[in-house]
């Protein structure tokens, strides 16, 4: 397994390319659709996504809205990795893994819990996953990447035993280009990947199945949950789980539905304490700054008394002084020749 590290500064940039490649892929791409009157299929579906919307848009906003509540000045704001899978490694791994592989390098390299998705490009022979992480943490402390390459060769390095992954050996690494053993079972379906979209939209915006039915319904499916889970789209293609993968299945969609339920609480619990936190701070400045305008109105309150006592001394002093100067001397009278006192 090979990660490339990599930093932006643009959000929504990366998220773009992310869900749709270079501008000329998506041209070529909705032009090769439009011709073939069928959906535009995006080059990258979203697999992942924390604390952030589920399209490029969105995802650019929100977190661009967030740098500039938190540090707008942060230039490289964005750490946009890929995790890249052997060829032969396809078909090893199954979706439940390659969720947790995910989750371990979030938690391995320090950014668990700031916002980040990661869309998955099977365009190659070799599987391979694109992240966008905001380096900006709720605490408002900014990710540090620091050594962040020998920090991914390491974590690829324990993820290769771990999973029995094809090994990758320091610079000789050997290119991930050769045709990997599977590729032959990897499906075709053009309606494939929307489906699997939609579904996990639709997970991540309900708390039980009931909802993530409704939701489903709205989105042009048909859901049928007698033996297994199925869907029929608009145009009357049926889907099974089965042809979906792992993940898709009636148990696995309930356990995800529960799993982003608790994720969404989590989520809730920690705005709210991030929000309380902000309001004792805001509370906290207010105070400070009504105590500093007190003192301040104290000390001009104490001068302007001060000037008035000066006027007042000044004013005495000077009223002295004319009576000393009209003050009349009782005069004697001469004695000898002489005027005495």
């Amino acid at each position: 397994m090979i990660i490339n590290s990599g930093v932006s500064k643009s959000y929504m940039g990366s998220a773009l390319y992310n869900e749709h490649g270079s501008r000329a892929e998506m041209k070529l791409r909705q032009q090769e659709a439009q011709e073939a009157n069928l959906p535009y299929i995006p080059k990258g579906e979203l697999y992942y996504s924390q604390y952030c919307g589920y399209d490029s848009k969105d995802i650019g906003e929100q977190m661009e809205n967030y740098k500039k509540e938190m540090n707008p000045t942060l230039e490289k704001c964005a750490y946009t990795p890929s995790m890249n899978f052997a060829p032969e490694d396809r078909g090893k791994l199954s979706e439940e893994q390659k969720l947790g592989i995910i989750h371990e390098f979030a938690e391995y390299m320090g950014f668990a819990q700031n916002q980040y998705c990661v869309h998955r490009h099977d365009d190659k022979a070799h599987e391979h996953f694109h992240f966008v992480v905001n380096r900006i943490g709720f605490d408002g402390k900014t990710w540090n990447d620091s050594f962040s390459k020998r920090r991914v060769n390491e974590f690829s390095r324990q993820m290769e035993v771990k999973y029995d992954l094809r090994k990758v050996v320091g610079k000789s690494r050997e290119r991930l280009r050769a045709k990997g053993k599977d590729e032959s079972f990897v499906s075709q379906n053009p309606y494939l990947a929307p489906l699997r979209k939609d579904i996990d939209e639709a997970i991540l915006n309900n708390d039980d199945f009931k909802g993530f039915k409704k939701e489903m319904e709205r989105r042009g499916y048909k859901v049928q949950t007698g033996f297994g889970l199925g869907y029929t789209n608009a145009k009357g293609v049926k889907i099974g789980s089965k042809d979906l993968g792992e993940g898709y299945k009636k148990n696995e969609v309930d356990s995800r539905i529960e799993m982003g339920r608790l994720s969404r609480e989590q989520e809730r619990e920690t705005l709210r304490k991030l929000q309380l936190q902000r309001d004792i701070e805001e509370r906290q400045r207010i105070a400070e700054a009504q105590e500093k305008q007190r003192l301040q109105e104290l000390a001009q309150e104490q001068e302007r008394e001060a000037i008035q006592r000066a006027k007042a001394t000044e004013e005495q002093v000077k009223k002295e002084k004319q009576k000393e100067q009209f003050r009349i001397v009782p005069m004697f009278p001469k004695r000898n020749g002489r005027m005495g006192r």
